[in-house]
């Protein structure tokens, strides 16, 4: 399926059904989830169709960051926390009471959840190395189209709204290349 070395999955936003949240204001795309009927990790896109609380999460570790639209600001731990267009990820506990405000109008985000793990997810705006470890998970969300490559010459090109990711991240330099992408990083095992 890809010329990366290693074994790779790709995800489709517009291939992932939309799930309704209860409280009506959005639905989620999940775009991979392991394992499936008790997640340890799972990443999703979700479109915030209006103001809103986030759903409560014991013992899980959320990332979030906006993919398109003007933006959310969240409400947490008493603040007000911008979640920007091309901004960095933010991380709470799926524990907390979040409430999303939108900037102005609905927004696309990816959710990076993890239980029992320490994740990283970053945004990447310029060509660069990433920082991945090798034999854990691994991937990329191509929020514009990007490429992600490999130092032995090998490369696959991702169109928007796409994720690629393996299981087992094979050793190697890692790198990216596009205007708008988000990097991830997961070692199950550790809070």
């Amino acid at each position: 399926m890809t010329q990366l070395p290693g074994s790779w999955h790709r995800a489709r936003l517009h291939h992932a059904p939309a799930s309704p949240w209860r409280n009506g204001g959005g639905v989620t795309h999940e775009l991979a989830a392991e394992p499936a009927d008790l997640w340890r990790w799972r990443a999703s896109v979700a479109r915030i169709e209006r103001d809103g609380d986030f759903s409560h999460f014991e013992g899980v570790a959320r990332q979030f960051a906006v993919v398109r639209g003007a933006g959310v600001h969240l409400h947490l731990r008493g603040q007000r926390v911008p979640a920007l267009p091309r901004g960095p990820a933010v991380q709470f506990s799926g524990e907390e009471a979040c409430r999303a405000e939108l900037v102005d109008g609905p927004t696309l985000d990816f959710n990076l959840m993890t239980r029992q793990a320490s994740a990283h997810l970053q945004r990447c705006t310029r060509a660069q190395t990433l920082a991945w470890r090798s034999g854990h998970i691994a991937g990329l969300y191509a929020c514009e189209a990007a490429q992600l490559a490999h130092d032995c010459g090998r490369a696959e090109q991702l169109a928007p709204d796409e994720m690629l990711w393996t299981r087992s991240l094979p050793e190697g330099v890692w790198s990216i290349s596009g205007n708008d992408a988000l990097a991830f990083f997961i070692v199950i095992g550790r809070p």
